[in-house]
Formats: C-alpha cells, structure tokens, sequence
C-alpha cells in the first residue's frame, strides 16, 4: 500500500469514528492530492486511483465491521475486476472526496462502485468486483459473507456492467479449470 499514512488515518477514523454503517450505505473519504500523487505530467497518475479505491475498501471493511467478521473467519478478499473512467484530472493540491459503495452479489462476486468527485464534480468513477478466499482455498459466496454479518438478503440488482465482467471472469475460471 503506496498511500501509508493516509491508510493510517482512514483505518483509526474507521474503528474509532463512532457507529457502525451498513454494507449498502455509501461510505465516503475525503483526501487531497499531493505533489508525491503526480506523474511526470503533472496531474495525479493513473495507478494512484486505484490505489485510493483501495483505502475505500479499506474505509467500508472497518465501518461496516466486516474486516472483523472476515479476520474471525479467515477469509481475505481479492478484487478480480477493476475498471476505471476518468473524466477530469486532478493536481496538487486539489481536494477530493472518494465515494464507495457496495451495490450487488452475485455467487462468489461482490461489486462495488467508487466515485471521485471533487467541486461537485465527478473526476472519474471505479467498477470493482471482490471475492471472499478462506482458509485451504474454501469457496465463499457472498451469502455465506452476508449471513455471517448477521444480514442476510438478496442482492439489489446488478446493472449490465457488472453482469458482464462477473460473466467475463466465469469464463475466464472455467477456462483455467
């Protein structure tokens, strides 16, 4: 993780920031870009999007108490999709908020979405799909994941999008078997 300090600091916040969130809420962090966020270019680089999506997952797994539910279980997400839009760039030393939510399942498959929006504007915008591992390999689906957070419910429907990349990677799964 290249984004040490600010990890730092959205984990504390995290657990030490008040009440627990639900799993669908938006949950949102707010950051700045820093002169060490630029490429040769002079606006934040490419990978240091990505990155960011990575502290809002962080950010939803510590105030939704799923990293504790996951940790207790030994399950470790993996993120097997990410596509990212880009819309405007941003430069030193603009400020920005992250927005990311959970918004679908589907078998083995979380989806989230990022926005990055900074004057009221969006930046760019992130599909991600995760996966819960266990421990020797075990296959967890999002239900077994929602059960042990107490929540269990069918997932809010998935737009075309998502559907497609979950079907891209069973493709690409039944390709490897």
């Amino acid at each position: 993780m290249n984004l040490f300090f600010r990890l730092l600091r959205i984990l504390i916040g995290a657990y030490f920031g008040g009440k627990r969130t639900h799993f669908l809420d938006v949950h949102t962090i707010r950051s700045s870009v820093w002169i060490g966020d630029h490429d040769i270019l002079g606006h934040m680089t490419n990978s240091r999007y990505a990155s960011f999506t990575d502290l809002g997952i962080m950010n939803f797994m510590g105030r939704t108490g799923t990293m504790k539910v996951f940790r207790k279980h030994g399950w470790i997400p993996l993120i097997q999709h990410e596509s990212l839009t880009y819309f405007r760039s941003m430069s030193f030393p603009q400020k920005f908020e992250l927005q990311t939510q959970m918004v679908g399942w589907d078998g083995t498959y979380m989806c989230f979405r990022h926005i990055f929006i900074a004057r009221g504007r969006t930046i760019a915008t992130s599909r991600m799909i995760a996966r819960l591992v266990g421990r020797r390999k075990q296959r967890v689906t999002a239900d077994m994941a929602l059960e042990a957070l107490g929540s269990p419910m069918p997932s809010p429907p998935l737009d075309q999008a998502f559907q497609d990349a979950i079907a891209e990677l069973r493709a690409a799964r039944s390709d490897a078997a």
